[in-house]
């Protein structure tokens, strides 16, 4: 039984580091959004669901790395000067990135904007801080402490490969939506994963993906389109013309448009072509497969 749970040299397997993971921290996530149901109505405005999450997901992580004997900060959770320039970097880029996608889709006429009857800048400041919380929650979950025990376990490949589909099957999709753009949104949450995770590789932070993932949703909601399928309320409102679903997305939102798909397909190719800061400061892990013998 030794060989199921230790490696040779005795270290406990990724595998099972990741499941040890998961359990608790699903729990702590469940617990802390149980609680906020016994919370005033006064007091739930103020504690938004997306950052209890990040806030169970934190804790699983410091309890994995505490049994592990390493620091918050080995899996690129730290603040600073680098980490600040990473996520506005990230930020950035996500708002282009989508920016890019809207662009495309109305120029195939798929739809155009129109400036909201009544838009408060208040509602997409309020916004932006619950799209923070959200990348916080799911790079920390998807990227953090799993992502790089999976990397340990099977080699970077097969992690964005795992990651990126864990990814896609989190997000809820549709089932009345039409079975070419149900694909399309799948297939854009897939390469977004794996384009947030090599934000991370490239990097060894997760600053970047936060602000990659927080611009992306963000720029969507100020633009009037569904944020995965939720409806937002911005700055604009998309007005469809009526071509098919899969090019402008319809009201999923522009991560089912078919644009999605090969905006976030160049950028993987630029990012994969990029060595990144940790190449450059010399803190690139190991990437061979052999590494599967310590999954």
């Amino acid at each position: 039984m030794r060989s199921v749970f230790r490696d040779g040299e005795g270290h406990l397997r990724n595998g099972w580091k990741a499941l040890g993971f998961f359990l608790p921290t699903f729990f702590l996530v469940g617990l802390l959004m149980w609680i906020s149901t016994l919370l005033p109505a006064s007091v739930k405005p103020f504690v938004p669901h997306p950052f209890l999450a990040f806030l169970g997901v934190l804790l699983g992580t410091l309890g994995a790395l505490r049994l592990e004997r390493q620091p918050l900060a080995s899996l690129g959770i730290s603040v600073g000067q680098g980490p600040a320039r990473h996520f506005g970097a990230g930020v950035l880029g996500g708002m282009v990135l989508v920016g890019l996608v809207a662009v495309c889709g109305w120029a195939a006429g798929g739809y155009h904007l129109e400036r909201a009857g009544n838009p408060q800048a208040t509602a997409v400041m309020k916004a932006a801080w619950m799209m923070l919380g959200v990348a916080l929650f799911e790079e920390t979950l998807f990227h953090g402490y799993l992502f790089q025990r999976v990397i340990r376990g099977l080699g970077t490949f097969w992690a964005q490969v795992v990651l990126s589909l864990i990814f896609c099957l989190a997000h809820p999709f549709n089932t009345q939506m039409d079975v070419p753009t149900r694909i399309v949104a799948m297939l854009t949450t897939f390469l977004a994963g794996w384009m947030l995770g090599l934000c991370y590789l490239r990097t060894r932070h997760l600053a970047l993906p936060v602000g990659v993932h927080m611009g992306w949703n963000w720029f969507l909601g100020v633009m009037g389109f569904g944020v995965s399928g939720n409806e937002s309320h911005g700055w604009w409102t998309p007005v469809f013309h009526g071509r098919p679903e899969w090019l402008s997305g319809g009201a999923y939102g522009l991560e089912a448009s078919i644009f999605s798909v090969a905006v976030l397909a160049l950028a993987i190719v630029g990012l994969t072509r990029w060595k990144g800061s940790a190449a450059r400061d010399g803190h690139v892990q190991r990437e061979d497969h052999s590494l599967a013998s310590n999954a």
